[in-house]
């Protein structure tokens, strides 16, 4: 890991990500954070290596949320977006912690991880900062493991599966195969009518719906008119007990 290649590669990220700032102002711009987190970012980058990324992330448009992006640890552009539907569902709040230290498996790969998230002055998480480092060569060589790699023996208990999609209809897919997993499902095209309600509550509830395009990307994926899925949404919500 030479500094040349790791500067070239800070480089690289830095010009893809200021073609995307150029396109739209992010939120985090009019706060002044902007310029200070790509650059804190270039510096972990640097001081850590290219196995190393940092991905700053604007929850304003959860479609092209990711508006900083150093390294290539997940492959992913600036313009990519939100890693977890988690990050837009209305769960998170003033009292959610910074996720530090935790794993995320990606095929044969195994990241240490850390979310530290941005909040706007009434505590409310309005970003995030993402650490990931594919510690993978480390593992494989044990000696340079135990000197380097002491974080990685004192993770916490969360792991969570691939979410790093590429795209809306890569976060679809995702969400939908996630989904499968869960209910022990074999494919899409074997969903009876009470399981696509169940599949697109799910979505409902992880505020999937909130990202322009995505109605007409999940009919498309269940093989269903638009229409189809609004009368879905529409049936979940008559059904919701009266408060």
């Amino acid at each position: 890991m030479g500094s040349v290649d790791t500067l070239s590669n800070i480089d690289d990220s830095r010009t893809e990500s200021s073609s995307i700032l150029d396109e739209r102002m992010s939120y985090l711009e009019p706060l002044g954070l902007l310029d200070l987190l790509e650059r804190l970012a270039e510096g972990i980058v640097a001081v850590v290596g290219t196995h190393c990324e940092v991905v700053v992330h604007d929850f304003r448009d959860p479609e092209h949320s990711a508006v900083v992006v150093v390294g290539d640890v997940t492959h992913r552009k600036p313009g990519a977006p939100v890693p977890d539907l988690s990050f837009i569902s209305g769960e998170l709040d003033k009292d959610t912690p910074d996720q530090l230290n935790y794993q995320i498996k990606i095929d044969e790969h195994t990241l240490q991880s850390s979310t530290i998230w941005i909040r706007n002055p009434e505590g409310k998480p309005i970003g995030a900062i993402c650490i990931n480092v594919d510690y993978s060569d480390l593992r494989e060589a044990r000696a340079l493991l135990d000197r380097l790699s002491t974080s990685t023996r004192n993770v916490s208990g969360l792991v969570v599966s691939n979410t790093f999609a590429k795209d809306l209809d890569n976060l679809i897919e995702l969400s939908a195969r996630d989904y499968l997993l869960q209910k022990n499902l074999s494919s899409i095209e074997t969903l009876s009518l009470e399981e696509k309600l169940d599949m697109i509550e799910l979505f409902e509830k992880r505020g999937l719906f909130q990202i322009r395009g995505s109605v007409q990307r999940v009919a498309e994926l269940l093989k269903v008119s638009r229409a189809s899925v609004y009368n879905y949404r529409s049936n979940l919500k008559l059904e919701e007990p009266s408060t």
